[in-house]
């Protein structure tokens, strides 16, 4: 009956969804040769051989899937890959990684009524499916269970809030997450959620992001960074609004002792950086809004990153490193940003006391001295003159090293997982 009651819903709603989407055509914010995708019917080419497809919904899961794609591009050349993505930036993404690569393919995924579903699923024919993080879809996932494709449900995460709302349809839950292959949970949280909700062969080996490689981007080459070499810089990443204002403070703590200093700011949200901008200015600070193909101005004391795809090539150069949607209170229930990419990198990490979304991260990190919590403007600036003062590399290669044990032995299991289901799939 419930399953009946969705899928009336979603038909209902059907028609403002379409609306939604050509809104947002306008606005930029779908591709306006691939948008068809999530409303139609979509004709493809099923390439030959052995299909898995994962379904992301956005920028973090997909590049959370990238070890395992890339471990099976490289097993068997029989394998091929298909993405489905909701987001713009995650299509973009794909084009940058697997634009030239014949064996990886990308779709939005279609919109979750029977009709398309089975359109889509006729065409793909994936021998193994898998839906990464939050991403459930019920009516996919009954119409996959009913061709008999084995299901995983990667890195799942069910926080405590989605868990009682799983638990207010509870017979219904039970049944949609018994149809799962295998449930590869992300944190300990989840896998008691998972465990309640009576999932099938729920496992957890941590976190599968700890498995993504650093990329050390080369846009910025070390030439630009001379001009700032007798400087001492940290950088703050992925910030939300009023935590630009609370760096501009640690800045201004920092400059009084060490004049030759600067601050780079790489905002969550670059359409915000003139305000951020104007906010700053009024200050006093010397500014520089820096885009994609400018020098950095050695004169600044605080540079504003203005373009996306910018975090990795600061990590690269940078250690002293603040993580953002860590300060902002309102943010609590949906708070923290992934600091998996900047502990590979070697960086030492500071971030707030709302960390929600990444807690069982943040505490391993913390565990093994790659960050540290801070609380106000004057305890961040003094653990930064600190750091300045030591000129020392706050995280050492023995914890590197451990870190990348860690990140091996969460990703043989995961391919474990998948082989035990390759190997079924060939027998049937």
């Amino acid at each position: 009956m419930l399953r009946f009651l969705y899928s009336i819903s979603l038909t209902i709603a059907y028609i403002p969804y379409t609306i939604a989407i050509f809104l947002r055509i306008f606005l930029n914010k779908e591709d306006k040769s691939k948008f068809k995708e999530k409303l139609f019917f979509n004709k493809v080419q099923r390439p030959d051989g052995f299909l898995f497809w994962f379904h992301v919904a956005s920028l973090g899961e997909f590049n959370s899937i990238l070890p395992i794609i890339n471990h099976y591009l490289k097993d068997n050349k029989k394998y091929s890959f298909l993405i489905t993505t909701v987001t713009l930036s995650s299509y973009n993404e794909f084009k940058k990684k697997f634009g030239e690569n014949h064996r990886v393919f990308h779709q939005f995924l279609p919109y979750d009524l029977n009709l398309f579903i089975n359109n889509f699923l006729k065409s793909w024919k994936p021998n193994i499916a898998s839906f990464v993080d939050s991403e459930i879809w019920p009516n996919f996932i009954f119409g996959i269970k009913k061709k008999n494709i084995p299901l995983v449900l990667l890195n799942a995460r069910i926080t405590k809030k989605t868990f009682k709302r799983w638990l207010f349809f509870r017979r219904f839950s039970e049944i949609l997450f018994g149809l799962f292959s295998v449930c590869i949970a992300s944190s300990k949280e989840t896998l008691e959620n998972l465990n309640s909700l009576k999932a099938k062969k729920v496992k957890y080996y941590g976190n599968i992001k700890f498995c993504s490689n650093a990329q050390n981007d080369k846009k910025i080459n070390d030439q630009q960074f001379e001009k700032i070499r007798n400087k001492k810089v940290w950088c703050a990443v992925s910030t939300h609004d009023t935590e630009e204002l609370f760096c501009s403070k640690v800045q201004e703590i920092i400059k009084k002792t060490k004049k030759e200093s600067l601050c780079i700011i790489i905002p969550r949200h670059v359409n915000r950086t003139k305000k951020i901008f104007l906010k700053l200015n009024k200050l006093g600070f010397k500014l520089q809004i820096k885009n994609e193909n400018d020098a950095i101005d050695s004169s600044a004391e605080i540079v504003l990153i203005n373009y996306y795809g910018a975090v990795n090539l600061f990590l690269s150069k940078i250690k002293n490193v603040f993580i953002g949607k860590s300060l902002v209170k309102k943010l609590i229930k949906v708070s923290g940003q992934n600091p998996i990419e900047a502990a590979k990198m070697g960086c030492y990490i500071f971030h707030g006391p709302f960390v929600s979304n990444f807690a069982e991260i943040y505490h391993y990190l913390k565990q093994r001295e790659f960050s540290e919590e801070i609380n106000y403007p004057e305890e961040l600036a003094n653990k930064l003159i600190k750091n300045f003062n030591n000129n020392q590399k706050v995280v050492d290669k023995e914890k590197l090293e451990e870190l990348e044990i860690y990140s091996n032995s969460i990703f043989k299991n995961v391919i474990n997982e998948y082989e035990i289901l390759i190997n079924e799939n060939s027998k049937t």
